[in-house]
């Protein structure tokens, strides 16, 4: 986008005049950004809540997205979610999500440690990563993207966000 260039022809200026200093300069993000909308600017979510609760029952997974900011400009609390459930289905809650098309990678607690190096107190029961362009978001009712207001969904959640940008 447009002010997507002329931010980052403002930083390469700045970072260009930090060089020509005598210093030692690393830059690098904390993580890698997608767009995530369709072609008629919509953003491309799966509602996985909405649609556990109409397999499951209401409430007997909790979807839970890890981006807290609402900050719908970037990534509007859209993300790569963990799952904490009321029953032990386990096997069928990662079938069920596992045959969604959006879904990339659908994993146990267990499995998702042994493959990201994640902490396993920190980890909820199921782990769902989407498939590129794709953000996971909990319930429609329950995420408010008016603020994107004709911009395009830019977010992060799956293995197609991993590659972090480093100067």
């Amino acid at each position: 986008a447009p002010e997507a260039l002329s931010f980052y022809q403002k930083l390469d200026a700045l970072f260009g005049l930090l060089a020509a200093e005598d210093i030692n300069l690393g830059l690098t993000a904390d993580h890698g950004m997608s767009d995530m909308s369709l072609e008629n600017l919509e953003p491309h979510v799966l509602w996985l809540q909405d649609i556990l609760d109409a397999k499951f029952g209401k409430g007997e997974a909790v979807v839970i997205c890890p981006i807290t900011d609402a900050f719908v400009a970037h990534h509007g609390a859209l993300g790569g979610p963990r799952l904490e459930q009321r029953q032990r289905f386990n096997g069928k809650l990662i079938e069920t999500i596992s045959a969604l098309p959006e879904v990339d990678i659908a994993v146990d607690k267990v499995r998702a440690v042994r493959m990201f190096e994640l902490y396993p107190d920190r980890e909820a029961d199921v782990v769902v990563l989407a498939k590129e362009h794709v953000c996971i978001g909990t319930s429609r009712s329950k995420h408010d993207l008016k603020g994107l207001s004709g911009h395009r969904l830019r977010s992060h959640g799956s293995l197609h966000e991993m590659e972090v940008p480093f100067i």
